[in-house]
């Protein structure tokens, strides 16, 4: 079963994207995108873009991810498709509990 996607902006982009780094557990769109394997970005460019992967950008890929519309779950870690068939996707995981919240006492 699939589902659309009804998140909020963050979900796509959390913060500014010139401070957002690459991350095991990437907690946006966006960063899973920054996060991707190389093999599989460079897949990606030439089967879903049709174009040489060092021309495609984030942006672009995520205008995609939101055309295209659709994930496998709605709980934690989110796996979002970027393509329409679902042969490319990211996992979005929930921003941990502590940096939520303001720890200072």
């Amino acid at each position: 079963m699939s589902y659309a996607l009804s998140f909020s902006p963050q979900f796509f982009l959390a913060d500014d994207p010139d401070v957002i780094k690459r991350s095991e557990r990437p907690t946006c769109v966006y960063q899973a995108l920054l996060s991707m394997r190389q093999e599989t970005w460079d897949a990606m460019a030439r089967d879903v873009f049709g174009c040489d992967p060092a021309r495609l950008d984030p942006f672009t890929v995520m205008d995609k991810v939101r055309e295209t519309d659709t994930c496998s779950n709605l709980d934690s870690p989110v796996q979002v498709w970027i393509d329409a068939e679902g042969w490319y996707d990211v996992l979005v995981y929930e921003e941990p509990e502590d940096s939520l919240h303001n720890t200072a006492d």
